[in-house]
């Protein structure tokens, strides 16, 4: 067994080549946003977050992950995790989630729908005000009906595009639910970090010179938690994961390291409750 990692200015990768199998775990810099979520929820604790760097004009970048190949173990929970698919995962060359393969962990539930009948002539809001660039909106030649393609695979769930919808014709839901709070006073002097990092513009300074959120918007991936000079100023708390139905131990204590302890008992009471209904039924 060999294990390896190389690294450039575009991608991170660590392997393990075994005599009839090659895993291989991707990190596609350009999709990263330096959240904290992949760190959090490996079993393994293989996965740090480097200090942010800055630009020549003193703007703040995202912070950018490690993988130690050593205690990677290539299941693909990172990957399953990450909100922006930035984290792949292939087994001799095939993309694969080994977690959700074997039934430990569930796929998250990008749910997005588009009605393109609903879509004004000419209009192109949702694909302008997309933050992430993932929706594409062309005009077909001969015909005023806008198309809307959207890389589902890489939506966020921010749901400003729905928001920038005049007719309703988008339908997004987030799959991570939480809270954000942001506290002025604990925040250093004319620190604009945060802003900076937020991969999906939901914080802004507001007319008192503070730093303000756009809830609705804010998809709880701990970005600016990363780059926050005072960890006390900015406090994320995930209550929720909507994702595929699973019943697993290791799903379980995945959830209990990115949500609160709420949210654990409260998936883990919604469980009981559908086996028992299950129970009557089949009684039934």
């Amino acid at each position: 067994m060999k294990r390896y990692k190389k690294e450039d200015s575009e991608k991170l990768e660590v392997g393990q080549i075994f005599y009839t199998k090659r895993f291989v775990l991707t990190v596609d810099k350009s999709l990263c946003k330096g959240c904290v979520i992949c760190k959090l929820i490996c079993p393994r604790y293989a996965i740090t977050v480097k200090p942010a760097a800055h630009t020549p004009d003193g703007s703040t970048l995202a912070p950018t992950i490690d993988i130690d190949e050593n205690k990677c173990d290539f299941h693909g929970i990172c990957a399953v995790a990450c909100p922006f698919s930035a984290i792949k995962i292939t087994i001799d060359g095939n993309e694969e989630f080994p977690a959700v393969s074997r039934g430990v962990f569930p796929v998250l539930s990008r749910d997005i729908e588009i009605d393109c009948s609903k879509c004004e002539p000419s209009c192109k809001k949702c694909g302008e005000k997309c933050p992430l660039g993932v929706i594409t909106v062309k005009s077909p030649e001969g015909s005023s009906q806008p198309v809307v393609d959207v890389k589902r695979e890489l939506c966020a769930g921010c749901l400003i595009c729905w928001e920038a919808c005049p007719t309703d014709a988008l339908k997004v839901t987030k799959f991570y639910e939480g809270s954000i709070r942001i506290d002025p006073g604990l925040c250093p002097p004319g620190c604009l970090n945060c802003l900076d990092v937020c991969p999906v513009d939901a914080l802004y300074v507001d007319v008192n010179d503070n730093i303000s959120v756009y809830d609705t918007n804010c998809i709880y991936c701990g970005a600016c938690e990363n780059v926050c000079p005072n960890r006390e100023a900015i406090k994320i708390e995930r209550t929720a994961v909507r994702h595929s139905p699973i019943e697993s131990g290791a799903w379980n204590k995945g959830l209990e390291r990115i949500t609160s302890t709420a949210a654990l008992n409260k998936e883990l009471a919604a469980s009981r409750a559908a086996k028992a209904r299950a129970a009557v039924n089949n009684l039934k």
